[in-house]
């Protein structure tokens, strides 16, 4: 089969989650003998591809100043013309049987759905965030679950800055959640595929048609992580990005409560990664005097041999999200390492482990949980080695390769046969 792949970033040095999910994709695929095609942005850190003379080109609205350049960005924000052109001839050139959408906002635009229908290409698009349904991609704002976009209230982004807690931003997000609505740009799409049953059923409440909606596991290089584990050293570690959503306060506080309980002994927390957040909750960490049990590591590239270290290190991995949090694969690497992890309820980021055999899961927020979840493992070292072989155990069938193959080659037979019979 030939399988057009598209994502944004063509680059691993970008990070995060999606750009983990698409790579791990386009070389699965390519293993099993398919020939994929990839179309993406150009930028100086991209890997190589054949494709890249059909690459759209780059600009970065991250680092437009106020709101005057980032209206200069807006038409490209919204409906970038040239990646569609360029779409276009990449697709006169060459014909695939299906294109699997991955993370395309702000850059690719969705106006590309219109050039793959043009083509008659099949449209299989992932839902890795809540774009699809609004602009505010994370669902949250101002500290809390932010549900403005609902029954097509973008106007309501704007005047609560629900992005970035910027004017421009919102003003940004409104435009174009109204550009979406109106150009009706993702009933082109034929089949979603979505990591969780959560993200599926909240997206259905949003308006899209539960039957569109496959439910697609994230899938992870089991070939990467060894089959032998390392010796656990007594520390937590939350690994990710330091943002206000992550919910780290509610893991600084829980860390406060074991130490005035004295409790804690040799264990320490380790918080690895960088953002907004960082100064802030360093400044927390002071103000609490917690510096004695809450270590700030920074960042550390994926595969590193120091990301390695501390993933396969850590007695247990904490995920203490405020957000809709889908199904990190932050959380899928931790138990590959043979790491239990202790989640919050919020989202779908519960649907990865059993809980109390794999994990364990506490209420969203409530630092007196976590801290009760926590200290199961102080007082029983024993549940990390007994949990982390069943988090092992339970990565390797939510996200097996050969699982997740198969599904996706019945999702691209499911959009070819809706795209012929249309």
């Amino acid at each position: 089969m030939k399988i057009l792949q598209i994502h944004k970033y063509y680059s691993r040095k970008r990070g995060g989650g999606s750009v983990s999910a698409f790579f791990e994709t386009k070389e699965l695929l390519e293993s099993m003998g398919h020939e994929v095609m990839v179309f993406s942005m150009h930028d100086a850190d991209n890997e190589y591809a054949r494709e890249s003379a059909f690459f759209a080109a780059h600009f970065d609205i991250r680092t437009a100043k106020g709101m005057w350049q980032k209206m200069r960005l807006l038409p490209r924000v919204l409906y970038n013309r040239e990646a569609m052109q360029k779409l276009d001839l990449l697709l006169q050139k060459k014909k695939p049987d299906v294109a699997h959408v991955h993370n395309i906002y702000h850059y690719l635009t969705p106006g590309i759905f219109r050039v793959l229908k043009k083509h008659h290409i099949p449209i299989v698009f992932k839902l890795s965030d809540y774009h699809a349904i609004c602009p505010n991609y994370k669902l949250f704002s101002h500290g809390k679950i932010d549900h403005s976009c609902k029954n097509g209230s973008y106007y309501k982004l704007f005047f609560n800055r629900s992005i970035g807690n910027s004017w421009s931003e919102s003003f940004v997000g409104m435009i174009e959640g109204y550009v979406n609505k109106w150009c009706k740009f993702y009933q082109n799409v034929d089949v979603f595929t979505a990591p969780s049953e959560f993200m599926r059923d909240l997206c259905v409440t949003y308006g899209v048609p539960k039957k569109k909606i496959h439910i697609l596991r994230n899938v992870l290089n089991f070939h990467a992580y060894p089959t032998h584990t390392v010796q656990k050293d007594h520390f937590f570690l939350y690994m990710g990005r330091i943002a206000e959503e992550k919910g780290l306060p509610v893991l600084i506080a829980a860390m406060k409560i074991l130490k005035d309980k004295n409790v804690l002994g040799e264990w320490r927390c380790v918080i690895a990664g960088k953002g907004p957040e960082e100064e802030r909750l360093r400044l927390l960490v002071h103000s609490e005097d917690l510096e004695d049990v809450v270590n700030f590591s920074g960042f550390y590239p994926k595969g590193s041999h120091e990301w390695f270290a501390l993933m396969q290190r850590a007695a247990v991995a904490v995920l203490p999200s405020v957000w809709y949090d889908n199904s990190p694969i932050a959380i899928s690497e931790s138990m590959a390492c043979a790491t239990p992890v202790i989640v919050s309820d919020a989202g779908g980021t519960k649907e990865m482990i059993q809980d109390g055999e794999s994990g364990l899961i506490f209420h969203s927020e409530d630092s007196e949980d976590l801290a009760q979840k926590m200290q199961q493992f102080i007082d029983d070292p024993s549940l990390c080695d007994r949990m982390g072989a069943e988090a092992r155990e339970r990565v390797f069938v939510i996200n097996n390769e050969k699982n997740y193959y198969t599904q996706l080659m019945q999702i691209y037979h499911a959009a070819i046969h809706k795209n012929t019979h249309e």
